[in-house]
């Protein structure tokens, strides 16, 4: 504690930022009986968990909705009284986006899955000053559907960020920085993260190998934009759990140790997936530069939350066209603010490969006809639009188009989709 002591008088001399220790307090985790003493030896006092660090409460568990009631307040505090009743509701709709909105962005960065209650008792004050001028509001008052309401601007719709998905979307920037860089200081500590998180990130990235010396082997999708995983499925089943996550591409490389990994009984499948395997690795090409993350929904390919957020808001078709285009592995964007799906062919062809140009065509054709075929059948026979069960049309119906020869699509589809 001497040494802290005098850690902390350096750095007041420097700053001129001087440790107050009667206003301070110590907390023990897993201290021995005797921490006590020595904290009341410095001059500060003990304060037990849960406390409050920079306004995010520090607990051993999940922060409750209790203890997050402080933030609901801070909020509610921020709605003005008399003053609602002067503005109309788009100024009130610049307060919610500009203010009422803004204020937990803090707690979210830190919360891996903030409580439900929270974010509801949160969107309750946003919807009731929005529609009604103050913190709550009846059905009467809201005009429509709050999940309509916080979809982007650029489909329609109001902009507030829809606090779940924020989270989400704010989250991804600590997987991002421990997999892109290495100077925090936090960098190496053991972050926890949601399995949604992860599936989230593990989606929207890639990797470009280089050097070797930052990829994954067994998990990154680094072969051709995919992953083992992705390509050999049974095969993948056959690494210990433990060496899935531990082994790197420079070590898997050289001299083919990937192979020494394989344990268990192969089948038939997994021979016929450790050949393919064998032959994608022998092709890859090897420079001195660093690996390279990249991001799959901006231009620059580096995460930004805001990308995050617009993949989890967008709405129906834009998700169709993602699964497709990913399906396909075509790279490119899909349609997005184009004045017609013509202009977006024009735009888009000259930047895909042309070997890939016959396939993005017909793609460009079938999926427009299955998600009108689709409108249809909610309008007119009461169907419920599901983004799953079309994706399924679409794949199937692009299988047959490849069996009747349709020669782009046998180049783009998956080769485990017998279509030769």
């Amino acid at each position: 504690m001497e040494a802290v002591k005098g850690i902390l008088t350096l750095f007041g001399e420097a700053s001129g930022l001087r440790v107050n220790y009667a206003k301070s307090s110590a907390t023990i985790l897993h201290g021995d009986p005797d921490a006590a003493a020595t904290i009341a030896h410095v001059g500060c006092k003990t304060a037990d968990l849960p406390i409050t660090y920079l306004g995010i409460p520090l607990t051993l568990h999940r922060p409750t909705a209790a203890q997050l009631q402080p933030l609901i307040d801070s909020v509610a505090a921020r709605l003005p009284t008399w003053k609602a009743w002067l503005m109309n509701k788009a100024g009130r709709l610049a307060l919610v986006r500009a203010v009422l909105e803004a204020i937990p962005v803090h707690q979210l960065l830190a919360f891996a899955h903030p409580p439900k209650k929270t974010l509801k008792q949160l969107e309750k004050i946003q919807r009731g000053f929005l529609w009604a001028g103050h913190a709550t509001a009846n059905g009467g008052h809201c005009h429509v559907n709050w999940r309509h309401v916080c979809r982007p601007l650029e489909y329609g719709n109001l902009g507030i960020r829809d606090l779940e998905r924020a989270s989400l979307a704010l989250r991804l920037r600590w997987l991002w920085y421990t997999r892109t860089d290495d100077n925090h200081a936090w960098q190496g500590l053991d972050l926890q993260f949601t399995p949604e998180e992860r599936a989230l990130f593990f989606t929207s990235t890639t990797m470009v190998l280089d050097d070797r010396l930052t990829t994954v082997f067994w998990v990154d999708r680094w072969l051709q934009g995919q992953s083992i995983h992705e390509i050999a499925p049974a095969l993948y089943q056959c690494i210990p759990k433990r060496r899935r996550k531990a082994r790197t591409a420079a070590e898997a490389l050289t001299g083919n140790a990937w192979a020494r990994d394989i344990q268990g009984v192969l089948g038939i499948h997994e021979i016929g997936q450790y050949l393919m395997l064998w032959q994608a690795v022998q092709r890859i090409t090897l420079t001195n530069e660093p690996d390279q993350m990249l991001w799959r929904w901006t231009a620059n390919s580096t995460y930004t939350a805001q990308s995050c957020y617009l993949l989890l808001a967008c709405p129906f078709v834009r998700q169709t066209w993602h699964a497709i285009l990913d399906w396909t592995r075509i790279p490119v964007h899909p349609p997005h603010n184009e004045p017609s799906l013509t202009d977006w062919w024009q735009r888009t062809k000259g930047r895909t490969p042309h070997a890939l140009r016959k396939g993005l065509q017909s793609i460009a054709m079938l999926v427009p006809w299955m998600i009108w075929k689709q409108h249809n059948e909610c309008v007119f026979d009461n169907a419920r639009p599901s983004i799953e069960a079309l994706v399924d049309r679409i794949k199937t119906e692009a299988k047959c188009w490849a069996q009747a020869r349709a020669q782009g699509l046998r180049v783009v589809l998956p080769t485990s989709w017998d279509v030769h």
